[in-house]
């Protein structure tokens, strides 16, 4: 009996599933049989393993937790549907099929309709799209269950693929940490910079309209220079592409350029601290048809002692400059992808103004024969102090490199890697890699620089000065600021007062070892009132953006608690409600006293 049409069907009502096209060749290592009694085996190397049909109980979910349970194989499904009945109906459960011809049998032998739940989703794909499928998966609700992630091997996975398993596993742990890093960045760190951003408001008068921008270089190729170590090597054709192709640089390579005679279209920065005023931009001189591009949260005398034009642009998807469009009224997509880095900054830019091919160039996320080779020549670098007091804790790792042997990397220089990875296969950018060592980028061509500027880069284009010359600045004055800030300040007073009003009652409220089942229902009625106050913080960006970690560290911790209506379970849920609560009328008292001090400035 085929069950294909039924299950396609259901498969088709939820697009979280991630399925890919068959590949031929998995068929050849791996494939089913039936016997005549109707018992199945799997056929791999010439080993023929019969398919287990029954839970393994060492694997066992546990069903008064939500958990976020990742099984790999689909067709041992007796051994799925299992742990689907085993699991608390709060968790999820992900299914991994790395296998599409193994996918496929049980596309058409399997009755699938397990998958009428919307807590079951599956991954049948090539294993190198699985950080795509994760990361995607971990940008919804799911991040909330991190916490309490379960491994489950299928016995046809454990005994036959330890390899699959262990990658598996290694790319589920990339991308737990790269999440956790995006989303867990500090209250302190958030505030702090939620006070650059206020400082710097007033420069959005100055600053070119980032949306009129949008796609104004469309077709055009634009080289990003990064000032990885593999630079050294080919930035002599850098001067070859002059009037030829777009040059946008990152800070850190920037100095270097104009002491080799290349001026670049535009330097882009994102770090908030100091010390990169200090050493990329105090006391220099950038020619004046060279544009800074940064989001607000640059550190201020950047922004005030920069001579040429200012292009600010929102960062996309993230809540502080959801809230502060909202505020200002700014309705045209003036955001830009920025990542975590000001290469990242100079790579969204480029994507953001339609340059195509976007060409790679200093790109290494990694060192280059040793670990004193982390950047091209010519950077603050090249202080052996300051590059070992940077690299003295990091986690090494090896990564596949450029040319096809294993190069070291960092975990920071594989996040990096990895958002490049995601933006372009996102998007479907035309990239071309012409770093020439490094690690290898996903989803990018890679071509020798010199071959690239001869092939893409052969027309004269208009001065790139000429059109930033042309382009208007925000639409938004200092005095519509003004307004915008003093309706906020007002608003998230009243929201302040609620809080205030929850903590205090929570605090008195009392929870006893000898309430019968019938007091704790009480308390948990009173505890589940919070619930709108999390929703609260939820549907305000700002709020959600700075209090972000302190959400996701609540929900962790109210996840871990087993679902059980017990005193002390009661208790610990208080006690988590009462610290998320304290922060939150804290962090408000900051977002009022920052706004208010920004309204000072800006007078």
């Amino acid at each position: 009996m085929s069950f294909i049409d039924q299950n396609i069907n259901l498969l088709s009502k939820n697009p979280n599933h991630w399925i890919g096209k068959n590949n031929e060749n998995d068929s050849q290592t791996l494939f089913i049989n039936r016997d005549n009694s109707g018992n199945e085996f799997l056929f791999k190397n010439n080993e023929i393993f019969k398919i287990r049909e029954t839970l393994d109980e060492s694997q066992k979910p546990n069903n008064l937790k939500r958990e976020l349970i990742f099984a790999i194989g689909i067709n041992s499904f007796e051994e799925i549907n299992s742990v689907y009945q085993t699991m608390s109906k709060e968790s999820y459960l992900i299914i991994i099929e790395p296998n599409i011809s193994l996918f496929n049998y049980a596309l058409h032998q399997r009755d699938l309709s397990i998958f009428q739940f919307p807590n079951i989703i599956v991954f049948a794909d090539d294993l190198i799209n699985l950080p795509f499928f994760l990361d995607n998966l971990l940008s919804t609700n799911l991040i909330f269950y991190i916490k309490n992630i379960r491994l489950y091997l299928t016995d046809s996975y454990k005994n036959f693929e330890e390899e699959t398993n262990l990658f598996i596993v290694k790319k589920i742990t990339e991308t737990v940490k790269y999440k956790a890093m995006v989303y867990g960045n500090s209250i302190e760190d958030s505030l702090t910079g939620f006070k650059h951003n206020m400082r710097n408001i007033k420069q959005l008068a100055r600053s070119k309209n980032v949306a009129s921008l949008k796609g104004a270089f469309k077709d055009l190729p634009a080289i990003v220079v990064a000032a990885g170590p593999s630079l050294n090597k080919n930035i002599s054709y850098l001067k070859t592409v002059k009037d030829k192709a777009i040059i946008i640089a990152v800070d850190t390579i920037s100095s270097r350029l104009l002491e080799e005679g290349i001026v670049p279209d535009f330097i882009c920065s994102i770090e908030r601290e100091k010390d990169t005023y200090t050493y990329f931009y105090e006391n220099k001189n950038y020619p004046k048809e060279t544009t800074l591009v940064g989001p607000l949260l640059l550190y201020p005398k950047i922004f005030d002692e920069f001579k040429g034009d200012l292009i600010i642009p929102m960062r996309k998807n993230v809540g502080e400059y959801l809230w502060l469009q909202e505020t200002l009224n700014l309705r045209d997509d003036n955001t830009i992808s920025i990542g975590l880095s000001c290469a990242h900054v100079a790579f969204g830019f480029a994507e953001h103004i339609g340059a195509s091919p976007i060409i790679l160039v200093g790109q290494d996320l990694a060192f280059g024969v040793s670990k004193e080779e982390s950047h091209a020549g010519g950077t603050i670098y090249d202080d052996k102090n300051f590059t070992n007091d940077v690299f003295s804790k990091i986690n090494e790792l090896k990564v596949d490199g450029y040319y096809g042997k294993e190069v070291t990397s960092t975990d920071i220089w594989i996040n990096f890697r990895k958002w490049f990875e995601k933006e372009i296969l996102d998007k479907k950018l035309f990239v071309i890699n012409s770093t020439e060592g490094g690690a290898k980028i996903a989803n990018t061509i890679q071509k020798d620089l010199k071959d690239v500027i001869e092939e893409y880069c052969i027309h004269y284009i208009s001065p790139v000065k000429e059109v930033i010359d042309s382009t208007a600045s925000y639409p938004i004055t200092i005095e519509q600021m003004k307004q915008s800030l003093d309706s906020q300040i007002e608003y998230l007073s009243r929201i302040k007062k609620d809080f205030e009003s929850q903590l205090n009652k929570l605090k008195k409220l009392k929870i006893y070892d000898h309430f019968n089942q019938s007091d704790l229902l009480k308390v948990l009625n009173k505890l589940n009132e919070t619930d709108r106050f999390f929703d609260q913080i939820k549907n305000n960006w700002l709020l959600r953006h700075n209090l972000q970690p302190m959400i996701m560290t609540t929900v962790w911790n109210l996840f871990d608690i087993e679902q059980v209506l017990s005193a002390n379970n009661l208790k610990r849920n208080k006690e988590l409600q009462v610290e998320f609560l304290t922060v939150s009328v804290f962090v408000m008292g900051e977002i009022l006293a920052i706004i208010e001090k920004s309204l000072k400035n800006i007078n």
